[in-house]
């Protein structure tokens, strides 16, 4: 049988709209203009599937789906908004609805999501599946994005919170990857405990093999003491480990031992200590062809990504670029006491020209540059890093490839830039470029950059 779905919305254009839709595809629908009426529809009638604005008057779509929750209903309730955020996203999912789906959406993505709640109610209506309810907090730090991209990850992140399983987030340096891991831990069964982060591409072998699993005394030169390690320390919580691509094969056989087993050996001990940690790992690399060319065990690779999130790179989701210049603009003017309001048109058409090849984290230093350089309450594009306007002008310059920069000259007249912006501070430059001191190391021998500031 067909089920029944419920449209809620107080736009009528839309809900006849959706009502056209699905009634094709053989579903029967019911119409309610606000979320006061779709309850009372709801107190009379068991809807399977229901379709919900989030954003109406006096009782909103979460509202509704409090009220279908309260009643121990088993509708699958699909929730619809214009005003997309991870926060929203993880209170939708979390608390109970089906899905979570960002306006405007293509009708093929909303039918398909109809009919997977419609097999859902069919294995729930043969007694098969349940849907836990889960009261999370979102008060941290929040991704800030409304497009279709990022709201798929806010919802594989939301139901990473609900599960123990290990988590593999892999997208462009500066995508926000260590945010993603503080939100999920920050939102799951272990948020009162501990969150680690370590960047495994930082430390050579012998210094990560001692930082993750800690070294008993006199187990190499300098041990004074027994040390704990971060699976020690991170007991009961979470471990961020960034930049997994880049650990050793020898490393690699000793953290799935940790991850298959749950316990490890400190450096130079015999005895064996018992490890409850959840692990989410990270990397900008492509480990499936780390592990097609034997540099990355294909076990370890699989118990990694029992959960799978891709960050899109901000090239990808440009849609998102005024908000997230809204977030950075009110946080550094605050940060610098400076009544900076907006940014000019000819400066928002600069920054959404440019590639980011920084991604996110590239974008937040040039606010912060821009409103660190102007002196009126409005962001120019002269108050910006004056490379992106020289990169826009060289790629505009015809179509002579000998007129275009090669993608090591960018690479190079990016680390510059950023060298400069940064007073050659080694660290927090390579901070901004998402990679560690050793690679920032080897790119300055590469491309004959003095690191002094020469």
């Amino acid at each position: 049988m067909t089920p029944q779905v419920l449209v809620v919305d107080d736009d009528e254009v839309t809900r006849n709209l959706l009502r056209e839709v699905l009634q094709r595809e053989g579903y029967t629908v019911y119409l309610a203009d606000s979320g006061e009426t779709a309850v009372g529809l709801i107190k009379k009638h068991k809807f399977p599937i229901i379709v919900s604005d989030i954003r109406m008057a006096e009782m909103d779509g979460m509202a509704v789906l409090r009220e279908v929750k309260r009643a121990s209903l088993q509708s699958a309730v699909i929730l619809m908004t214009g005003f997309g955020s991870m926060a929203g996203a993880i209170q939708a999912i979390q608390q109970g609805a089906f899905d979570y789906v960002s306006k405007p959406f293509q009708m093929n993505d909303l039918k398909a999501v109809v009919a997977r709640a419609a097999k859902h109610w069919e294995s729930l209506h043969e007694g098969r599946g349940s849907s836990p309810v889960v009261s999370l907090d979102t008060s941290e730090k929040t991704l800030i994005g409304k497009s279709p991209k990022i709201v798929e990850v806010y919802k594989t992140l939301a139901r990473a919170a609900m599960s123990a399983s290990t988590v593999l987030i892999t997208g462009e340096s500066g995508t926000g990857k260590e945010l993603v891991a503080r939100a999920i831990h920050n939102n799951s069964s272990r948020r009162d405990r501990k969150f680690l982060a370590v960047n495994c591409g930082a430390l050579a072998e012998n210094l990560l093999e001692s930082e993750l699993f800690g070294h008993a005394k006199g187990s190499f030169t300098g041990a004074i003491a027994d040390k704990r390690g971060l699976f020690e320390e991170a007991q009961g919580g979470t471990l961020f480990l960034d930049e997994i691509g880049d650990i050793t094969p020898a490393l690699q056989i000793k953290l799935l031992r940790v991850l298959q087993e749950s316990e490890f050996k400190p450096v130079g001990s015999v005895e064996s200590k018992k490890s409850n940690v959840r692990v989410i790992a990270a990397t900008h690399r492509d480990l499936d062809a780390l592990v097609k060319i034997g540099k990355f065990r294909d076990d370890l690779f699989y118990r990694l990504k029992v959960i799978s999130i891709e960050l899109p790179s901000l090239r990808e989701r440009m849609e998102d670029l005024p908000e997230l210049v809204d977030y950075f603009l009110a946080r550094y003017a605050d940060q610098n006491r400076k009544q900076v309001s907006h940014v000019s048109d000819e400066a928002m058409s600069l920054l959404q020209s440019y590639s980011w090849p920084g991604n996110i984290r590239e974008l937040e230093h040039a606010i912060e540059r821009a409103v660190a350089m102007t002196n009126t309450t409005v962001l120019f594009p002269e108050d910006f890093p004056p490379e992106m306007a020289r990169g826009l002008e060289t790629l505009s310059e015809g179509d002579d490839s000998l007129s275009k920069p090669s993608l090591e000259d960018l690479e190079k007249t990016h680390i510059l830039r950023i060298l400069r912006e940064t007073h050659f501070n080694k660290s927090r430059a390579s901070e901004i470029l998402g990679i560690d001191r050793a690679t920032l190391y080897r790119k300055a021998q590469k491309y004959g950059i003095d690191l002094r500031g020469k």
